[in-house]
């Protein structure tokens, strides 16, 4: 079991690139910041920021302003529900986050109004990099001992994943070797990291590997 995040691949797995109005793909393996290209990655792991419970205020604004700066295609609001997501924060007690959030959605609903038709790339993972990551999360969860769809699972590992550039790298493997080690038979530190009592930016920064 252990042995997937001891193991070192020979090549780093890519993105893949998909234009939106176009069936074909290409590889690349770096990722340029923008405006008309939208990593599902990072919508999927600002998604587990903005699901949390008791979230901290500040967090939740930064993952917002973040989204901000993306328009997602409108196939990748339906399949993510991320606009869901957003859509519920414009309730939130806090006036700054309740704000912020009122502002990406209105900010994407006109952008859908006036530019319905203009192409955009979104880039997501290949097949490859995204069974090795499911590995991880299996192996996570169990030492987590919750299931493997438990937002904390996404949280974590898509925090992991981000934080080693999206590649699932010697650095990525030790993180979460080291993360799955700590947690099994800690069950103080498996609730803390539940119960919120410590966050995922944290909580992954005191296991990071490089």
């Amino acid at each position: 079991m252990d042995k997937y995040l001891k193991k070192t691949p020979r090549e780093k797995p890519k993105l893949d690139v998909v234009a939106c109005s176009s069936s074909k793909s290409f590889k690349q393996s770096t990722i340029h910041s923008l405006k008309g290209v939208v990593v599902v990655e990072d919508i999927q792991r600002l998604k587990c920021k903005l699901q949390l419970p008791a979230q901290s205020v500040d967090i939740l604004i930064a993952s917002l302003k973040e989204l901000s700066k993306k328009i997602p295609p409108r196939h990748n609001l339906i399949s993510t529900k991320i606009g869901h997501t957003v859509n519920k924060l414009r309730k939130h007690p806090d006036q700054r986050v309740s704000t912020e959030a009122k502002q990406v959605y209105v900010k994407w609903k006109t952008y859908f109004k006036e530019k319905n038709e203009k192409p955009q790339i979104e880039v997501k993972c290949d097949r490859k990099t995204e069974e090795l990551r499911l590995t991880a999360k299996r192996l996570f969860s169990e030492a987590l001992c919750v299931e493997r769809l438990h937002v904390m699972v996404e949280a974590v590992e898509r925090e992991v994943f981000h934080c080693n550039k999206k590649l699932v790298n010697s650095a990525y493997r030790r993180t979460m070797r080291a993360i799955v080690f700590r947690l099994r038979g800690d069950e103080e530190l498996r609730s803390s990291l539940l119960n919120k009592q410590i966050s995922v930016e944290e909580f992954v920064k005191q296991n990071k590997k490089s």
